[in-house]
């Protein structure tokens, strides 16, 4: 499934711009290149390549956050503007829990979910592509 495919790429650098469907570009991804990697490994569906596409895509469906469950895209947001600030995504993977293309210097792993960071805040709806 999607965490799957994200968990063969733990360890990749970040790198900005970085990932594409097929894999890691100049050696890394970013936090929505991962996702786009992610999903289309194990859905074969092509989804937008920054987060902000993602979160607005039609090809995914949106739920409340609290049901979210293994696989679905988790969206942080400038000032917690989710129609147009959405800045971050990540996937969900368990409660509490995430696997994530962080900043540079930060390679793709699993982090606690956090809810606000620099300015950022999570998204009410999670996103589901499966």
């Amino acid at each position: 499934g999607i965490v799957a495919a994200a968990d063969k790429m733990k360890g990749k650098p970040y790198v900005w711009g970085g990932g594409n469907i097929h894999g890691p570009t100049n050696g890394g991804f970013d936090c929505s290149g991962l996702t786009q990697y992610s999903v289309y490994q194990a859905e074969k569906k092509e989804i937008p390549r920054t987060a902000q596409t993602q979160y607005t895509s039609k090809l995914g469906k949106h739920i409340p956050r609290a049901q979210a469950k293994a696989g679905d895209l988790l969206f942080w947001a400038k000032g917690g503007d989710c129609r147009t600030g959405v800045v971050h995504v990540a996937i969900f993977t368990k409660p509490g829990w995430m696997v994530n293309a962080a900043h540079t210097g930060v390679p793709v792993r699993d982090q606690k979910i956090w809810t606000s960071y620099g300015g950022e805040s999570i998204c009410p709806d999670a996103v589901r592509f499966w």
